[in-house]
């Protein structure tokens, strides 16, 4: 037999079923399979189809074209009734509206409208519900093609980014690892795949305050990306803005903003300037410029002034309401921009602008995300900590009640943190510094005293300026609360024998 003549639909290479017939064929097509009916099996062979064409597209031009309907392109506004013109000038018909925001940041795996479902959700930073419909898409993958399949992995890498942007860091180390296990073993290490899900376990280690040893294996899996798969190809972009997240959790300022930029710079040669990726790496740019990750206050000090810090402001409230008038006020990216406005504005110690942003940003969010969404919570935080900042923080004072109100913030911010990331996160860290601080600062010792303690519990010492810092503070809260309940009455020597039983 030298050619078989099947129905277009029913015609698929390299991709055999459960339950059809295999004709072995030419060297033009290696294996081709008939589908009855166009049911699930159906849907997933095309879908694998697309995912091949896609994989191609990607891996020649670096992105998928995303085709207009022809419907949105030529409609034009609906004739007005009734309307007399008195005038020799001819109609003018109103040019089609340039589109502000263009693209996605997530695409459908496949035409699976489970997957397209999926797209949908996460592009609306809607996680809970993409995690349903992505692990219902992933046992069903589990049964028909089996673990080592590219589908079901694919789906795995899915879940593993869900549970990343949810906070739940243990579950998604423990699918980045199954991924990142079966597809060295199945297709080997230089498989896209395989990198890919090595850029998200550094972003997940990163998350979880192993910062140097999350920046270490980033910048090795950009490389080898920088020369297998190239340096436009949209995971090298994604391992890329990665690296920049890294170089701000190590306080590295100059080189995340460089990186930031550099990304921003391809994705508006590769997508346009219009793309929401562009936007995206926008705020992540901005976000840098605001930041003060060393944490030292004579660099805040002097940070505040400088031009690029100011212009960043600027650039912020630009940005928003650009996203706004495009996307809506309750789009995550729009909802976004308006914190991080919020927050440059609390870096410049512009404090009543500062509030009323933050507050809008989190009455967007909790509208149209939920009140115990990621970013919801990431607004909170930011709220308490302008409070905490606002009120002679740093100078060790709160004669006014202002940075009293930091404390319900910062507690719900707490309570989530500490469910989600776990006890030892550094941003549960930090938070129950914060709170132990402003209690001490009140002189309200033993409180500070508590949350020092449960701080001391669950560190992990591996910075030993902060270990002795909070040791310090530890022991003067020690001291303050047995003087406060007992006094000097019993002498000096009670007093330090009763502080060295603690």
């Amino acid at each position: 037999m030298e050619k078989l003549v099947v129905d277009e639909e029913s015609a698929v290479l390299g991709l055999s079923g459960l339950r059809e017939t295999q004709l072995k064929l030419d060297a033009d097509h290696s294996q081709m399979c008939k589908v009855g009916v166009r049911g699930p099996m159906y849907r997933l062979i095309k879908g694998n189809i697309k995912q091949l064409v896609d994989q191609a597209l990607l891996s020649e031009q670096g992105f998928i074209p995303q085709l207009m309907p022809p419907s949105t392109v030529s409609s034009l506004p609906p004739v007005l009734p009734h309307v007399r013109l008195i005038s020799s000038t001819p109609c003018q018909i109103p040019a089609p509206a340039v589109q502000r925001v263009t693209g996605l940041i997530f695409n459908a795996l496949d035409n699976d409208p489970r997957s397209v479902r999926s797209a949908e959700l996460k592009n609306q930073a809607r996680w809970d519900e993409a995690r349903s419909v992505e692990y219902g898409i992933f046992q069903e993958h589990m049964r028909t093609l089996g673990p080592d399949h590219f589908s079901t992995l694919s789906v795995a890498y899915n879940l593993a980014e869900v549970e990343l942007e949810t906070s739940y860091l243990e579950k998604a180390s423990e699918w980045c690892h199954w991924v990142s296990d079966t597809t060295q073993r199945v297709f080997g290490t230089k498989h896209p795949l395989a990198m890919k899900t090595e850029s998200l376990t550094a972003e997940v280690l990163c998350h979880r305050g192993k910062y140097q040893e999350a920046e270490s294996i980033c910048a090795n899996v950009l490389a080898r990306q920088q020369m297998t798969i190239g340096e436009d190809h949209l995971d090298t972009c994604d391992t890329r803005r990665r690296l920049g997240v890294m170089y701000n959790a190590l306080g590295r300022r100059q080189n995340a903003v460089m990186t930031a930029e550099k990304l921003t710079d391809t994705l508006k040669r590769l997508l346009g300037e219009t793309h929401i990726r562009v936007f995206g790496s926008v705020l992540d740019t901005l976000e840098y410029i605001v930041s003060n990750q060393s944490g030292d206050a004579n660099t805040l000090i002097v940070m505040r002034f400088q031009p690029d810090v100011q212009r960043a402001v600027e650039m912020l409230l630009q940005t928003y309401q650009e996203l706004r008038t495009a996307l809506g006020h309750g789009h995550p990216s729009t909802i976004r921009a308006l914190c991080l406005h919020g927050r440059a504005q609390s870096f410049t110690q512009q404090s009543i602008e500062a509030s009323e942003t933050l507050r809008r940003a989190l009455a967007s969010a909790e509208e149209a995300l939920g009140p115990d969404h990621p970013l919801t919570m990431d607004i909170v935080s930011n709220i308490g900590v302008m409070y905490a900042l606002q009120n002679g923080y740093a100078q060790g004072s709160i004669t006014n009640g202002r940075a009293r109100e930091a404390f319900p913030w910062l507690l719900r911010y707490l309570n989530w943190v500490e469910h989600r990331k776990g006890k030892d996160n550094p941003e549960t860290q930090a938070t129950l510094e914060w709170l132990a601080n402003l209690h001490f600062n009140a002189k309200e010792y033993e409180p500070a005293q508590q949350y020092y303690e449960r701080l001391v519990a669950n560190m992990r010492r591996n910075d030993p300026k902060v270990t002795q810092r909070i040791d310090n503070q530890l022991q003067l809260c020690r001291a303050n609360t047995i003087y406060t309940r007992r006094g000097l009455g019993s002498g000096i020597g009670g007093f330090l024998s009763n502080l060295q039983r603690h």
